[in-house]
């Protein structure tokens, strides 16, 4: 059974999940989200039914759901609020199915693949459960290749001489190389398939630890590998049609890189029905690295650079941004990679500001009136 985690904000995309979760941000033109990558790869396995554990600003992701994919499952889509379960909500990944297990145990699964609802991707979940049941084993991740320096961010194994996986770190300071690359190390792609019955004992025994986060990559993943029962399943080589595309798109920079990735004339693979490229251009302007969001519109002889503009912005003829980065820090938020995000809002703030000391100036020097003689009275 797929059980699909979308419970975060997303806190490091910062005011595009103001509103919202992070796998109902928008992605392309058109309706589509974030989590629609997801969804088509689990319409293409043909699974019947879908659990989704939420707890963030759930009400646009559950309202897309509906409308755009319970179509797609016949035996339905379940979704529980953690918010609503208990009052300090889901603790972590593994507490949602902790909280969830009477719910899951109604459909008797043998296994459960654990999805995030937050990740841009195009895989064969067919092919990765069948590497589960072949490898024996009670628990199996996702695993790819990825720079050194963006390794931190997940977590990693360690190879050892013959090529498997001998060691596993969660966010590590100093990710450990792939044998034979130094300059990529094999990380966690956050997509699992358990055994469910082994995966309610280990839920159960980390509920009763003191020092645990509840978290599969933190908690549960350490106790399959301690147990000799973690498998990794390594994602294909991606290609241009080849279905093997995968991108955490957690940070402004690389949700504008993924974006961009989309918007060429072969994109690395096929969109979600629900959505369409993203748009990178707009007539008489000069769009460089930039993405408009649903429903931005860009006046003429612009010049923008690195900039995501969100969902409503009206930006004027001849406006700039990227060019400047001390004049763009003033109004709007600027990523440590360079990724400038313009929000309606901070739209909003600029105006108003700009307004002011034009005001101000009009209020301190009146117009000058011709004095009148008194023969003219």
């Amino acid at each position: 059974m797929p059980v699909l985690l979308a419970e975060g904000r997303g806190s490091r995309l910062h005011e595009l999940t103001d509103r919202q979760c992070k796998p109902a941000v928008a992605f392309g033109s058109g309706d589509g989200r974030i989590v629609d990558f997801v969804l088509a790869a689990l319409a293409r396995a043909g699974f019947p039914s879908l659990f989704v554990a939420t707890q963030y600003r759930p009400r646009d992701l559950s309202r897309h759901l509906e409308d755009r994919w319970a179509h797609h499952f016949p035996r339905g889509i379940l979704q529980r609020d953690g918010a609503a379960l208990a009052a300090c909500g889901f603790r972590g990944t593994a507490d949602a199915l902790r909280q969830t297990a009477t719910l899951i145990d109604a459909h008797a699964p043998r296994e459960v693949m654990i999805l995030s609802g937050d990740h841009v991707l195009d895989l064969d979940l067919r092919a990765l459960l069948a590497h589960h049941r072949a490898q024996g084993c009670a628990a199996t991740v996702v695993a790819t290749a990825v720079p050194r320096h963006e390794a931190r961010g997940f977590g990693v194994f360690e190879e050892g001489p013959d090529g498997r996986v001998i060691g596993f770190a969660e966010k590590p300071p100093r990710p450990v190389p792939m044998r034979g690359d130094p300059e990529r190390a094999l990380a966690s792609a956050g997509l699992y398939v358990f055994d469910w019955i082994w995966l309610k004992a280990a839920l159960r025994a980390d509920a009763e630890r003191e020092d645990t986060r509840h978290d599969f990559g933190h908690d549960i993943l350490p106790m399959a590998m301690a147990a000799g029962e973690l498998s990794v399943w390594r994602m294909p080589q991606a290609g241009a049609g080849q279905g093997a595309y995968w991108r955490d798109v957690g940070t402004l920079d690389a949700y504008r890189r993924s974006q961009l990735d989309f918007a060429g004339a072969e994109p690395p693979v096929p969109l979600p029905q629900t959505m369409r490229r993203p748009v990178t251009f707009a007539r008489d302007s000069a769009l460089e690295g930039s993405v408009l969001l649903p429903g931005a519109t860009v006046g003429r002889r612009c010049h923008l650079r690195d900039t995501l503009v969100g969902s409503g912005v009206r930006l004027p003829d001849g406006f700039q941004a990227g060019l400047d980065a001390e004049e763009d820090a003033r109004w709007f938020r600027r990523s440590s990679g360079g990724t400038l995000l313009i929000t309606a809002e901070m739209m909003n703030r600029r105006e108003t500001a700009l307004r002011r000391p034009a005001a101000r100036a009009l209020f301190r020097h009146p117009p000058q009136m011709a004095a009148v003689s008194a023969l003219e009275s």
